[in-house]
């Protein structure tokens, strides 16, 4: 085969086979760097290139800008319970890797939030399998159209985050089936995801990425799945024993279980090659799916930053943030006659955009909150004041500009030497970056010294006057000089470490250093660092980094009291605050569910000010809310990536009806979540107790109202139920046909989620008291009706026996539900139906 940069679809993959020696077939089975494959020049093989999801194209660590757009969090996307808008976001997606050369996205995740406290619980679409795998096929179906690779993740129950390779999670296989796999179950089934991440963890002993049952008894045989399997990052943990259950590619390289080590495997009879061929078919294979039969056209990274994608997203925004509450009909606010505005929280001007870890992306632009209500109501109509602060980590610095220029960002010189002890030191390199956090990408670590120091200068502009402090956190060593002045030294030492930290814990605590500063007076940052005593963590490398922030020092009583004055005063006064990546993030877990520092106190205040106050939270999970019994009007604005502004807007002033519907329960105190005995509190052994209870499953179990449903959420309509058609009777080898009229009898056009629910009536087992089997979500206009229908098949009736390892659906009687919401008081219609004989079986 003659050298070739394109891998046309039509190439007999076999024949390729034939002619890779066993070094290069090696070679295709695991990570060159990071995030790509080697290539094999000589047959035309090219690399396979990733990059992480979901909420956007993250790129490669580097000094340079790599902007991608910014979409809402999983779990606002979650809320949306819009499949639809689902593929268009795949097919966005699709795009913009396309245009960066990406052909795998390592997306999307589909493990469910079994406890509220899951630091990376924001990246997946909800506690619900129904929910999360009937979206996640339709992210997936929408990125391969664009032949992009969907990677689906991670392979099974990641949902617990510090010690993840260590983590070993007991549970029946009930549970299992039911819950952990039952989204990757319907994802496979919908759409075909062409490749599939496994998870760190163990699970009844056993490593998911070295687990034969997983990968090659249920995903092969029973579910039939033809694409790739790969590692998470550092998530091989053997040679033979991995790829011989399955694991086809380990990720990323440099390989350390793969190479030299599969090599003598294969000689010494502990891999076959014949084991090694099917992994490399797989690969292959998939390089096809990707691949067009013409050459990719040059990389365009910025060329899907179009005013179409940029409407998308601001709508996705919209339609997932939740209205709770609406007791006093206050909104939508109406633009009639000059009113004041009173935006009270830190969210208005820092809201919180994404969590943090592998989902972090750098954004194209951010539309803040407060900068759209300036755009709908006049800057001149905004009081503004921070009220009390919620971040744990000093928020990054902005109006950073070069040390001799006005152009933005950092000037970073690498040296040899001690740049401090010889001001004639030479750099081996220099670099601008406009990042925020300074991070010697891994990629560069080859062609540096063991030891290397980083000087990185700035100088910032503060915007008001005011007494000012910085906090700095580093990965290594490294001091601060402002105006020259040696200021944090985490040189000499760092400070105990009493919390978890950013960069999956990597960074050192916090020293701050204060001063006066005054507005348009600029202030001369240098930070000196160099790599020893590299923290590590679970997928991440260890490298050099300098995180560095500020904030205003305040008397925090006296800004309390302002904010309640100011509520008080305005005629509409609004307090935006929540948690933020600080707390929500990949490879940490929350301890609590209470917002942050005076947070709480702040709420209370302005609503004993002004009861008609707009409380709007974010978060990526569930927060306790004590004094949720005081807001009367409450919206859930989840992470709202790059158009967290507009979407709020949007929402606020009813340019956007409501129409998202929480994507899992929100308990009233930690202690009543399902998880609670368990979560985060087991030494590296969890145990499943909870077994299929968990969510609103639970809390209806045990007939104990939480704070709020998972499925409920507000319109500023009004939709009527009527005429649910549905049979009697259903033969578990039929489809199940069933349909509901939904009319709009309210004042505005708008979208409602139909819920359809099943309860068994009779049953041989414990069983939830009803299970979200189906949902649709019709637009409806004003004085409309529309007829909903719905096909269910045996699933929908069934749960699995551990007695016969088979999905089984029992004779007996059922009813068929439709709800507002899971709550049983939410209920609309209700039909019996029996179920003739029993069926048991296996596979999709």
């Amino acid at each position: 085969m003659a050298q070739n940069s394109v891998f046309d679809s039509t190439i007999d993959v076999d024949e390729i086979i034939s002619q890779l020696t066993l070094n290069e077939k090696i070679q295709l089975l695991a990570g060159k760097d990071t995030f790509s494959v080697s290539d094999i020049a000589r047959l035309g093989i090219p690399a396979l290139k990733t990059a992480d999801g979901p909420h956007g194209i993250r790129g490669t660590r580097s000094f340079e800008s790599y902007p991608s757009h910014l979409l809402p969090s999983a779990s606002s996307m979650g809320a949306t319970f819009d499949p639809e808008l689902m593929e268009k976001v795949g097919n966005l997606l699709g795009d913009e890797a396309r245009n960066k050369g990406i052909h795998v996205l390592l997306a999307p995740t589909v493990c469910l939030q079994r406890s509220p406290l899951l630091g990376r619980g924001f990246e997946a679409f909800g506690e619900d399998p129904v929910l999360s795998g009937t979206m996640a096929a339709s992210y997936i179906r929408g990125l391969q159209d664009r032949r992009v690779a969907a990677c689906i993740k991670h392979y099974a129950a990641h949902d617990q985050s510090p010690k993840g390779i260590e983590d070993n999670e007991w549970m029946s296989q009930r549970t299992l089936r039911e819950l952990h796999l039952a989204p990757f179950q319907i994802a496979l089934k919908l759409s075909r995801p062409w490749a599939i991440m496994t998870a760190y963890q163990k699970i009844n002993n056993v490593h998911a990425s070295e687990d034969p049952i997983l990968l090659k008894e249920i995903l092969r045989e029973e579910w039939q799945f033809d694409g790739l399997v790969m590692s998470d990052w550092w998530g091989t943990y053997s040679t033979s024993q991995a790829i011989n259950a399955g694991l086809d590619l380990e990720m990323p390289g440099p390989s350390v279980f793969r190479g030299r080590a599969l090599g003598w495997a294969v000689a010494s009879r502990k891999v076959s090659e014949l084991t090694i061929d099917r992994s490399v078919r797989n690969h292959l294979n998939l390089l096809k799916k990707v691949q067009p039969s013409e050459p990719i056209p040059p990389s365009n990274p910025g060329a899907a930053n179009t005013p179409e994608n940029r409407a998308l997203i601001r709508r996705l925004a919209a339609d997932g943030i939740v209205l709770l509450k609406n007791e006093k009909n206050i909104l939508p606010l109406k633009l009639e006659g000059k009113k004041s505005y009173g935006l009270i929280g830190h969210h208005w001007v820092n809201p919180s955009l994404g969590g943090g870890g592998s989902a972090e992306v750098e954004p194209y632009y951010v539309v803040t909150p407060y900068d759209a209500m300036a755009e709908v109501v006049g800057r001149e109509n905004i009081t503004y004041t921070i009220g009390a602060y919620s971040f744990r980590n000093s928020p990054f610095l902005k109006n950073l500009t070069l040390p001799n220029s006005s152009d933005p960002g950092w000037l970073v010189e690498i040296f040899g030497e001690n740049p401090t002890d010889n001001s004639e030191a030479t750099p081996l390199m220099t670099v601008v970056t406009k990042h925020n956090l300074i991070d010697v990408p891994e990629s560069l670590q080859g062609s540096l010294p063991t030891q290397f120091f980083l000087r990185a200068r700035t100088k910032h502009t503060p915007t008001t006057s005011c007494r000012f402090r910085f906090g700095l956190a580093v990965a290594g060593q490294g001091k601060l000089y402002i105006n020259g002045t040696e200021s944090i030294d985490l040189w000499t030492s760092h400070p105990p470490k009493t919390d978890e930290t950013p960069i999956f814990n990597r960074v050192s605590m916090q020293r701050f250093a204060e001063m006066d500063v005054k507005a348009g007076e600029p202030i001369q940052l240098e930070l000196i660092l160099t790599n020893t005593s590299l923290g590590h963590a679970v997928g991440t490398a260890a490298t050099l980094t300098a995180r560095l922030g500020g904030f205003e020092v305040f008397d925090e009583d006296a800004e309390i009291r302002r904010a309640a004055e100011i509520a008080k005063n305005v005629d509409c006064p609004i307090v935006m605050t929540g948690l933020s990546m600080d707390y929500e993030y990949e490879g940490s877990d929350r301890k609590t569910l209470r917002l942050p520092k005076r947070t709480d106190e702040l709420i209370e205040a302005v609503l004993s000010a002004n009861p008609n106050a707009i409380i709007v939270t974010q978060s990526g999970l569930p927060i306790e809310m004590p004094w949720v019994n005081k807001a009367a009007t409450l919206l859930h604005a989840w992470f709202g990536g790059q158009e967290t502004g507009h979407g709020l807007v949007d929402i606020l002033f009813g340019s956007v009806n409501p129409s998202a519907r929480l994507s899992i329960t929100f308990p009233r105190v930690l202690r009543e979540t399902p998880a609670f005995l368990t979560f985060g509190k087991a030494d590296r052994t969890i145990v499943y107790g909870e077994g299929v209870f968990i969510g609103h499953r639970y809390q209806e179990k045990l007939e104990h109202a939480p704070l709020f449903w998972f499925g409920h959420g507000l319109s500023f309509s009004r939709f009527e139920y009527s005429n649910l058609v549905a049979p009697t009777s259903f033969e578990p080898e039929s489809v199940f046909k069933i349909s509901v009229d939904v009319s709009n009898s309210g004042p505005y056009d708008g979208s409602e989620v139909v819920q359809v629910y099943i309860s068994p009536l009779t049953s041989s087992i414990q069983r939830p008291n009803r299970e979200l089997k189906a949902f649709k979500k019709p637009s409806i206009s004003v004085g409309a009706t529309a007829t909903v229908e719905f096909d269910l098949d045996k699933y929908a009736v069934s749960f699995w026996s551990e007695e016969r390892s088979q999905w089984k659906a029992e004779e007996g009687k059922y009813a068929i539900i439709i709800a507002r919401s899971s709550d049983p008081q939410e209920e609309v219609l209700r039909q019996e139906f029996a179920l003739s004989k029993t069926l048991w079986w296996s596979g999709l």
